[in-house]
């Protein structure tokens, strides 16, 4: 089937991965990613998160796994836009675009007259996406940044980990993650407000600013209610505290549960073999007094028997539970599997590699990746072709470094 984006052209300005993976997310709904990449190319080319001892233990694929899960299904083409030649050639491309993407800091694109209206002048249609570290405006607007400024920053580390613990960031890259998210929410904003008036747009989105949309209601709590909430702990730190709702360890590994409100507390209780602790607390009120005496006693029980058994007494009286599981067994779960969420990716090394796939369905099937990410440079000549350079004149633009 093909994509809702399916005809978009995007023109790729971004790195690591805030903005790559904004780009990965349009390339899925079937857009056509242009990936402008410097001569040496893209820093997660060369990213390797483990030791090479640990990392040669398996064979490895054509692109480290960081490169893989920001730029496959994009096409690359090297270009150096800080010459006249390059700054020519990008601007041609501008003009046979709908999208162009950048996740530099405020002012960097337009030093280099790729900015919003540079670009603009070329092609009024044009969405010009921008992700930054702290937003366009303000003090802290020209700042650079990664992931775990904005984990701390936006709050969240200090609510994540146990009371009186340090500061604790997410064990994923979740302010990268979550402004690819908003800025690809964003963009997809901007194409239908181009085809609706015929203008395009200029949309920003910031890591520290997609922290604080991504705890909407727990800031919003503070602010409303004007008290702080403690920790997370093991479960949530503004549920936890007045239901059983967190993680728990079975005997093989951990589990958790949610909404044991009501009358699922009292099915908790029974197949667990601790009726009386409905009975001694039997409404959401006073349960909510004493979660700290409730959890031990829970924690206890769950300790007596397997995920796996629990989790077959709770889906057949309908109690939310479900396990903790870890990368491997993600990978090898049915139920990711079969939604698409883990898809196979063809690999020139490796014939064919499992990866994470899309999320997102359309007409209930799961989405079939573009493809790898691309060998650098892998489609350079392909554009300058279409824009009508002969091929004597890409052999001096290679020869020049311009390319």
């Amino acid at each position: 089937m093909a994509g809702p984006l399916e005809g978009i052209r995007v023109l790729d300005f971004t790195w690591a991965q805030q903005g790559p993976y904004a780009t990965v997310m349009l390339s899925d709904m079937g857009a056509e990613i242009i990936k402008i990449e410097a001569r040496h190319g893209d820093m997660g080319r060369n990213i390797v998160a483990l030791p090479d001892t640990f990392y040669s233990m398996a064979p490895r694929t054509s692109q480290p796994p960081y490169f893989v899960a920001h730029d496959r299904g994009k096409r690359s083409m090297t270009l150096d836009v800080r010459t006249p030649r390059g700054h020519e050639i990008a601007m041609r491309l501008v003009e046979r675009v709908d999208v162009a993407v950048n996740n530099m800091r405020p002012g960097a694109m337009e030093k280099l007259h790729l900015g919003y209206d540079d670009m603009r002048a070329v092609n009024p249609r044009i969405v010009y996406g921008s992700a930054s570290a702290f937003g366009p405006l303000g003090e802290m607007a020209g700042l650079g940044g990664f992931d775990i400024l904005a984990q701390g920053m936006g709050g969240i580390m200090t609510k994540t980990g146990p009371e009186g613990g340090p500061p604790m960031p997410a064990g994923a890259a979740i302010a990268d993650q979550v402004g690819a998210l908003y800025l690809c929410a964003g963009i997809l904003g901007g194409l239908v407000e181009a085809a609706r008036t015929g203008e395009g747009v200029q949309v920003d989105v910031s890591l520290y600013g997609s922290q604080i949309g991504l705890q909407s209601w727990e800031i919003n709590q503070q602010s409303l209610m004007g008290e702080a909430s403690g920790r997370a702990g093991t479960g949530h730190p503004l549920i936890s505290p007045t239901s059983a709702w967190g993680g728990y360890a079975t005997a093989d590994g951990g589990i958790t549960i949610a909404g044991v409100n009501g009358e699922r507390f009292s099915k908790l209780c029974e197949v667990m073999g601790i009726p009386e602790l409905a009975e001694r607390y039997p409404t959401d009120a006073e349960r909510a007094k004493h979660m700290p005496e409730i959890v031990p006693e829970l924690r206890e029980r769950f300790v007596e028997h397997p995920t796996a058994y629990w989790l077959e007494l709770f889906h057949r009286l309908d109690i939310l539970g479900g396990a903790v599981q870890t990368y491997a067994e993600v990978l090898n779960d049915p139920q990711a599997r079969v939604n698409g969420y883990i898809t196979q990716l063809p690999d020139p090394v490796r014939g064919e590699v499992t990866v994470v796939g899309s999320p997102i369905q359309y007409n209930r099937q799961p989405t079939t990746l573009q493809g790898p990410p691309p060998e650098l440079g892998d489609h350079t000549e392909r554009y300058l072709e279409e824009l009508g350079y002969s091929w004597d004149e890409i052999t001096q633009l290679r020869d020049d470094e311009v390319i």
